[in-house]
């Protein structure tokens, strides 16, 4: 028997039969326990109310694992290794995860070759008679990166087109301006952000291979993003040059002129759209992962891969073969202090910073209590 221990998604209640033909009862409704023997705890991460759990925590019983595709924000502590250390396995966006899925904003390969939504340079450097160069949308204004300081400094030197809440100077046309953020994938509005030479994608936490949507939209319809989250997003993008990346330039007026050298000449500006232009990619990790894992998108399917490889393990551990010390490391979910886009360092007055640094004391005070109880 496999519980999900944490209430909404996924919602699983089946009998599920795995790989190797191996079969467990998975589901989602806690009152099984008084009736039946569970032999896994599953725990969606967003959901985690760390005040109730299974506990005490059996571990030479039974499993617990740990999905979680969203950054830190929600749930911070969770950024720390003793938290990290109560679960065995892991369904997490990071590349070292049990059940890996960095290219969970990833729908196809060919969307980023595809030209249904380019634009050609030509017609771009016409638009900016009527456009900025550089467009800017988000409604979340307070994120650990810090991304609106980064791009309220950008502004000094360069025009940007900020549609959202946050740093607004100019309205969305009428048709948009209702719900918008429903509609970002829409292709009125894919046409809408296309038109633009580059437009900002500023993730709102720092860790590996959390990359998200902000990028792919903008690979996907042919503009370059201005990149700044997960530390090894080279990894990831289609060809070598397919994004400018902040650490690449350490200060909003670096990147400034590095801008200006890719509006006044076409063919330096379009070695970043070799997928698009050319219609290749040449990155054989990218192509690899997705073909490995061409469910990552899907976070029901992704959650049920996740189920199956418990039910393995579980079956395993029944048989005697797991090692009962596995646990959880850094590397299934790598969010270190919160990195600020505008100093590429740590900023001792973000309070993200504060943030992390309480959680990491709760982390360790939970860790501790679980491991006495047991």
């Amino acid at each position: 028997m496999i519980l999900w221990w944490t209430k909404g998604f996924p919602q699983t209640s089946s009998t599920r039969i795995c790989g190797n033909d191996v079969k467990c009862d998975i589901v989602s409704n806690r009152s099984v326990t008084s009736k039946y023997k569970v032999q896994a705890y599953l725990f969606y991460g967003s959901n985690i109310d760390f005040e109730d759990l299974p506990l005490p925590r059996k571990a030479k019983d039974n499993i617990w694992g740990l999905f979680h595709e969203e950054s830190p924000r929600n749930v911070e502590r969770l950024m720390h290794e003793p938290i990290l250390k109560l679960f065995n396995f892991s369904s997490t966006f990071s590349r070292y995860s049990d059940v890996p899925f960095p290219l969970q904003h990833l729908f196809s390969l060919p969307e980023i070759t595809s030209k249904q939504y380019f634009v050609e340079t030509s017609k771009k450097n016409a638009l900016l008679a009527e456009i900025a160069p550089i467009m800017y949308i988000q409604s979340d204004c307070e994120t650990s990166t810090e991304r609106d300081a980064y791009v309220k400094e950008l502004m000094k030197y360069i025009k940007i087109d900020s549609y959202g809440t946050c740093l607004n100077n100019i309205k969305l046309d009428e048709k948009f301006q209702v719900d918008y953020l429903n509609h970002l994938n829409d292709d009125d509005f894919l046409n809408f952000i296309a038109r633009y030479k580059f437009v900002i994608a500023i993730e709102n936490g720092v860790c590996e291979d959390y990359v998200t949507e902000k990028l792919w939209r903008a690979l996907k319809i042919g503009t370059v993003p201005i990149y700044f989250g997960s530390p090894s997003v080279k990894d990831w993008l289609p060809n070598e040059k397919s994004a400018i990346l902040l650490q690449n330039h350490n200060t909003p007026q670096k990147l400034k002129e590095h801008i200006d050298d890719l509006l006044k000449n076409d063919t330096m500006y379009e070695q970043y759209l070799e997928h698009k232009i050319k219609q290749v990619i040449k990155n054989k990790n990218l192509i690899f992962e997705f073909h490995k894992r061409p469910w990552a998108a899907d976070a029901l399917q992704t959650a049920q891969e996740f189920e199956c490889y418990i039910c393995e393990k579980v079956h395993e551990n029944l048989q005697g073969k797991i090692h009962k010390a596995h646990h959880l490391t850094k590397k299934h979910y790598d969010c270190p202090k919160p990195v600020s886009a505008l100093t590429l360092d740590v900023n001792p007055e973000n309070s993200w910073v504060f943030s992390w640094q309480t959680a990491r004391v709760q982390a360790e005070e939970l860790y501790k209590k679980i491991v006495n109880e047991h």
